[in-house]
């Protein structure tokens, strides 16, 4: 039988099965098991709150299987990006703009990906043969963000008129019920007809508005494990992560040296330390490391910010730095805590590869932020740590008392706040790269 002549439940089951199976697209394999997939007779084409993904069988029923795929990938990028989650201040600000800046980000993404078409194809109006949804090769490496603020721009050198588009456009209107927005683009070629720009999909923005907080941490973390989890599933397939996944998973601040040199210079062979003796590589942030010398790094304790400002990709990052660390340094255990008002979960690892560690730990927290849990947890446990590295965004406060009795080195990885005073130890304050 002809896969177009399948049930389209069918149909992007096997899709989900060919994709996780090529090089181009394993990494995003975990993300299909992220949230619902169903497939129903009213929604003209699909749509996603950034979690589940809806199809509507008649469309699909349309498709080639590449374009098809192209569909799947497309809703699952929106999770990749947490779009529907992260630019909610976007949508508010101007809905047909925010619909099309997410779209033309993951458009030329997955165009980039497989530029042959071997698996996905962006799909195409049958009569017409043009191409269904955004698609613009400047905004390639941009985000939503960056890709809204020129299209606004755009929208000002516009003349405003009566409501009628000028260009034809490529693809489906945007299926969103609401009136069009007085500043939606009113344009040319494959941007907009009428006031709508011609998006493949709909962005159900109010279905994400309606997750709470758990289930936002919940699909965050989710998300997280997925990206990671799919990295290393296509690293054992022969298959590097493609950009869009690389991206989120390394840091986008240049520390690792920095960290790596900190932990191996000043901690390994430790015998008892001495701050009288700087190293020189370090002043010019002004960084006093101690000089240690004596036995090899047993016991390393990462404290890892899981506040309500760290953001998926931040957290990602701290993550990815988890990883260099422990793949750098080698320490005899590893203990990660991860932290907000409170130690949310501790997570001890022994004489286990790095990578295992970043695809078994799941992140914990989201309230607010207060460090002085760290110091009053590592002694109620009576914890002898090596060195302490605590890698957060810096919007907190903290008491020196609190940390009075941390006799081991405390490193504090801070991003964003220049003003941030540690009570005790080091900063190393990160800028992005």
């Amino acid at each position: 039988m002809n896969r177009t002549q399948l049930p389209a439940e069918k149909r992007i089951e096997l899709v989900h099965v060919n994709l996780m199976r090529s090089k181009q697209f394993a990494a995003f394999a975990g993300l299909f098991m992220v949230g619902k997939t169903t497939v129903e007779d009213c929604i003209p084409t699909a749509t996603t709150n950034g979690r589940d993904a809806h199809y509507g069988r008649r469309f699909v029923d349309t498709l080639t299987d590449k374009e098809l795929a192209f569909l799947v990938m497309h809703e699952n990028m929106h999770k990749c990006y947490r779009h529907l989650t992260t630019w909610r201040k976007l949508y508010e600000e101007n809905r047909a703009l925010s619909n099309a800046a997410c779209d033309y980000v993951i458009n030329i993404t997955l165009v980039d990906l497989d530029p042959d078409e071997a698996l996905i194809a962006m799909p195409r109006d049958k009569q017409t043969g043009k191409l269904m949804g955004l698609l613009d090769v400047k905004f390639r490496g941009m985000n939503a963000f960056e890709v809204f603020n020129i299209l606004k721009e755009e929208l000002k050198d516009r003349p405003r008129g009566g409501g009628e588009g000028e260009g034809e456009g490529e693809g489906e209107g945007d299926s969103d019920s609401e009136e069009p927005d007085d500043d939606a683009t009113t344009g040319d070629d494959n941007t907009a007809v009428g006031d709508q720009p011609k998006t493949l999909d709909d962005h159900d923005w109010d279905g994400a508005k309606e997750m709470d907080n758990k289930e936002l941490e919940t699909l965050q973390r989710d998300i997280d494990q997925a990206l990671r989890q799919g990295a290393i599933y296509a690293s054992k397939v022969g298959a590097s992560a493609p950009l869009a996944v690389g991206d989120l998973l390394k840091p986008k601040i240049n520390w690792r040296a920095v960290l790596r040199q900190f932990i191996t210079v000043s901690l390994r062979d430790r015998d008892s330390p001495s701050w009288r003796k700087a190293h020189k590589r370090y002043l010019w942030q002004d960084i006093i490391l101690p000089s240690i010398m004596g036995k090899k790094l047993k016991r390393l304790g990462v404290c890892i910010d899981t506040s309500g400002s760290i953001q998926g990709s931040l957290l990602t990052a701290f993550l990815s730095e988890l990883n260099g660390v422990v793949e750098s340094v080698k320490p005899d255990r590893v203990d990660v805590l991860y932290w907000d008002t409170d130690i949310r979960a501790h997570e001890t690892y022994t004489k286990i590869r790095a990578g295992e560690i970043v695809s078994r730990t799941r992140p914990h927290g989201g309230g607010g932020t207060i460090p002085d849990c760290i110091p009053l947890y590592v002694q109620s446990k009576q914890l002898e740590f090596d060195a302490i590295v605590v890698l957060s965004d810096g919007c907190m406060s903290s008491s020196p008392p609190a940390w009075a009795g941390i006799r081991a080195p405390v490193l504090w990885c801070i991003l964003g706040n220049t003003q941030f005073k540690p009570p005790c130890g080091k900063v190393l304050p990160i800028t992005e790269e």
